[in-house]
């Protein structure tokens, strides 16, 4: 993989700190510095910066932990933030590459009147710009929605768009096409586009969703302005899930497992708020 000048600095910098080397410390630092890296490149172009969400929500759903970044209002201009999420469905999966106890997701959210072409040229701009990922590998999963976005950009078009039946998206609710999790409070649900990288060989010659040698790295909103769609204008991309698509350390899950239970109870102690009944599944 060529690196860009940013990357080049980075590692330079990181080279007397050890977060070269792989262990739990490099892990640990390689997130806190994609957590920054990312608030920072869109900040940096006027984009407010939001504190995340709390990790106990008090619902029920999920267990009353953090599920994801959604929100149930966004102010009018840019904005980005890095939210803490966590999700018991997972618990099951922890042998899965990416699956995390503890996950951040980097999101960006665009001004009143923006659309998914905005998006799209901002967060595809960044993985493969800032980040280093190689456009020709990536992989984008959608609907039928997704074909006029994709036949329209030359970036998009250097990867490759598998396309899902819009009932089975709608249905699944995934993310992979349509984004409506059964019960989430903040939605109910909007059309988006997934993208995803290889960790095996990635050369099969014909695709098929789902992609058992690529790792979903992230989802954008086909949202356009107008549609009366309730839900953000924008995309986000699983932190450490970037860090392991470009080969940089990135936590185990058990490293992930540990920090949720800590975060959690730090949260609960400092607000008087009661541990959420979710965080039951991450014990030991």
């Amino acid at each position: 993989m060529k690196l860009n000048r940013r990357q080049v600095v980075r590692l330079a910098a990181a080279g007397g700190a050890g977060l070269l080397v792989p262990c739990k410390f490099a892990a640990a630092q390689q997130g806190a510095s994609s957590a920054a890296e990312f608030s920072k490149h869109f900040s940096d172009t006027g984009a407010e910066v939001l504190d995340p969400l709390p990790l106990i929500t008090g619902s029920s759903f999920n267990g009353g932990l953090r599920f994801d970044d959604t929100r149930k209002s966004y102010p009018g201009g840019m904005s980005v933030s890095v939210q803490p999420s966590s999700r018991i469905e997972d618990v099951g999966k922890s042998n899965e590459t990416g699956v995390l106890a503890l996950f951040h997701i980097g999101v960006l959210n665009l001004s009143t009147g923006a659309g998914p072409r905005d998006a799209i040229k901002l967060l595809l701009g960044y993985v493969v710009d800032e980040v280093g990922l190689d456009p020709e590998k990536l992989v984008f999963v959608s609907t039928e929605v997704f074909e006029p976005y994709f036949s329209s950009n030359p970036l998009l078009q250097k990867g490759r768009f598998v396309k899902r039946d819009q009932a089975e998206a709608m249905s699944a609710g995934d993310g992979s096409g349509f984004f409506a999790p059964a019960g989430h409070p903040e939605t109910k649900g909007f059309a988006t586009v997934s993208l995803h990288y290889p960790i095996g060989s990635g050369t099969s010659a014909e695709l098929q969703y789902p992609l058992p040698d690529y790792l979903e790295i992230g989802e954008i909103c086909l949202v356009e302005p107008g549609d009366g769609a309730a839900g953000p204008v924008g995309g986000g991309f699983g932190l450490e899930r970037l860090a392991i698509a470009t080969g940089a350390p990135a936590p185990d899950y058990a490293d992930s497992r540990a920090s949720l239970v800590d975060a959690v109870k730090k949260e609960a102690s400092e607000t008087g708020k009661d541990l959420p009944a979710g965080l039951e599944v991450f014990a030991d």
